[in-house]
């Protein structure tokens, strides 16, 4: 896999772009870069085989879906002990409203971004599902109000310097 300083200048533009819109063809890309079809196609391709791009999807919000909480919870394990992990990471993979979750470190051991519809399916997820995961020691909640700065894709020059 290529690391971020060895991209060239195209690669770069191509990454970009292709966060903003995973949909642009491979002809609209080629005009927007002044270059041929086959080069960004080709391009493409390598930083696929590559895994510096994963895959593509789509932004969907989540409020006109119907999520209207927004919260991330700290989870705290009793163990950390290989199995107890597997357990809870395992349980965790399987939850539909945790939207992403993370091992941390400072306080408690992983952060989850849950999706509910309302208080009350954030406290019947709270009570019913995060209670129940295996070796969980506590949780905190805290809900986003407002999101300033939503994901938009990394700071791919950025890497690229660094």
């Amino acid at each position: 896999m290529k690391s971020p300083t060895e991209l060239t200048e195209i690669e770069m533009a191509i990454l970009e772009h292709l966060q903003r819109d995973a949909r642009i063809s491979s002809a609209d890309l080629a005009t927007q870069l002044n270059s041929s079809i086959t080069s960004v196609w080709r391009r493409i391709k390598k930083l696929e085989e590559s895994g510096l791009i994963r895959g593509y999807h789509a932004q969907i919000d989540a409020r006109r879906l119907g999520f209207g909480i927004e919260s991330f919870l700290t989870v705290s394990v009793h163990s950390h002990d290989e199995r107890s992990i597997q357990l809870f990471e395992a349980a965790i993979t399987a939850i539909d409203e945790v939207v992403s979750c993370h091992l941390v470190s400072g306080t408690g051991d992983y952060l989850l971004r849950v999706v509910s519809k309302d208080m009350d399916s954030y406290a019947d997820f709270i009570t019913r599902v995060a209670a129940t995961l295996p070796g969980v020691r506590e949780t905190h909640s805290a809900f986003a109000l407002r999101t300033l700065k939503p994901f938009a894709g990394l700071p791919i020059r950025k890497a690229a310097r660094d």
